[in-house]
């Protein structure tokens, strides 16, 4: 037997068709039953069993169906411009549970008012939604996305180890375990394995997760999440901010195509070239002049880290993409590079994005052997272990730059979402690994 996707409907109005899929919604209003069937490529399509047109015993069947039944069914589509989703209604002759429920107990029930525990405890379920089941399709698209712009760059994908035993982005953040015999830890970047293949490859990428160990509680933290990650040889640092604002019009552009967007944010503007850039020593005193404080209340001074608020409160009354530049020395870690004109400063940067705040973070990466030893030496990091990378400024090393972006972070921004958790399939808090 041949199943019709709902997308092909239109094209068999007033034919009899088979379908399969799942019940989305289920309605009795007398002797007519009211159906939604969700089927497997995410189609919605109305359908109507009426006790007249399938006979009085397949009806009294038709009445123990319950959401999220697997079915299989014939009917006559039938045009009617009231149907919601695609203004079509499948009239059913037949239909069948593919497997029968033991007990109308097992239907779900989750209420719209419901907290946002009890949706994580339930999200196996809640991914069967249409806002959920919409946010990861259009995360799907992203993603696609992200990989046509690298690979129209000419980039090659490759994918390190997340078993690693060395720190990126500080001891504080790392997830550490047990591995055989020996230290190891979940990765918090694959940038520095990136750079060790930049003279074999060229233009490396890859998407994979990244684990941080962060006691945060924001609508912008995950402890681990996709990251998007790119290094490049032969880049200097406004070569780099170039390469960012082309990728990030390229998913903005993308995004703009897909219908999803309209159901989410569909006052989203695509950025233009060149976007905003603020230095560190710029935004301390933007703050200041907005008025927007720190979490003790008073005002940021120079050295200060920005927190997630004042930065995303300041790109919110900024009002478009931003890289936040040249941060002071050791604000960053060992393997940014240093500004030749002003070795205090170094040459990276975050780009921000209102609602969210940083995307992104990237820098030119530091290519001078003996100003990287010292700076893991001012970090406190013993530079044995990483013998590996160290080796790449002693054959063949040239200007590189690379970044890593947070694609949750991107989802979230793009669909306007008020919480991190939504943009990814089963998110990692601070205090849930479940389900």
């Amino acid at each position: 037997m041949k199943y019709i996707p709902v997308k092909n409907l239109q094209d068999k109005v007033n034919e009899t068709v088979n379908v399969r899929g799942w019940l989305h919604h289920v309605r009795q209003q007398g002797r007519l039953i009211f159906l939604v069937i969700r089927d497997p490529i995410g189609g919605y399509v109305q359908a109507v069993v009426k006790s007249k047109t399938i006979g009085e015993v397949a009806f009294k069947e038709a009445e123990k169906l319950t959401r999220e039944t697997a079915v299989t069914a014939e009917g006559v589509v039938k045009k009617d411009d009231r149907a919601p989703y695609i203004g079509l209604e499948l009239q059913i002759t037949k239909i069948d549970p593919v497997i029968r429920y033991a007990s109308p107990e097992l239907e779900y029930e989750i209420r719209p008012d419901s907290g946002p525990q009890v949706l994580l405890d339930k999200r196996h379920l809640v991914l069967r939604g249409e806002q959920a089941s919409n946010i990861m399709r259009f995360r799907d698209l992203i993603t696609r996305a992200f990989r046509e712009f690298f690979f129209q760059r000419e980039f090659v994908e490759v994918a390190p180890s997340t078993i690693v035993q060395t720190q990126v982005e500080g001891g504080s953040t790392l997830f550490a375990f047990k591995y055989f015999d020996h230290e190891a830890y979940l990765t918090q970047s694959s940038q520095l394995y990136l750079e060790t293949v930049l003279p074999s490859l060229g233009n490396v990428f890859c998407v994979l997760p990244s684990f941080r160990a962060e006691k945060s509680r924001t609508r912008r933290h995950l402890t681990e999440y996709t990251h998007i990650e790119a290094e490049m040889p032969w880049y200097e640092f406004e070569e780099l901010l170039d390469f960012m604002e082309d990728m990030i019009i390229y998913v903005y552009t993308k995004a703009k195509e897909t219908p999803i967007l309209e159901k989410f944010n569909p006052s989203l503007d695509i950025p233009s070239k060149p976007f905003e850039l603020v230095t560190y020593e710029q935004a301390i005193d933007l703050l200041r002049e907005y008025r927007i404080k720190g979490e003790s209340e008073t005002y940021l001074e120079y050295g200060d880290e920005i927190p997630e608020g004042p930065e995303r409160a300041l790109v919110d009354r900024i009002g478009s993409p931003t890289f936040l530049t040249h941060f002071p020395k050791g604000m960053k870690p060992f393997y940014m590079k240093l500004n030749p004109q002003n070795p205090e400063v170094m040459n990276a940067a975050d780009l921000l994005i209102p609602n969210v705040g940083e995307i992104i973070g990237g820098s030119q990466r530091e290519d001078d052997l003996d100003i990287l030893l010292e700076r893991m030496k001012e970090e406190g990091l013993d530079s044995k272990p990483y013998y590996w990378y160290i080796d790449q400024r002693k054959y063949g090393t040239v200007p590189h730059s690379g970044f890593g972006l947070g694609l949750e972070r991107q989802v979230q921004g793009l669909l306007n979402l008020d919480h991190i958790r939504e943009a990814c399939l089963y998110p990692r808090l601070i205090n849930r690994a479940t389900p």
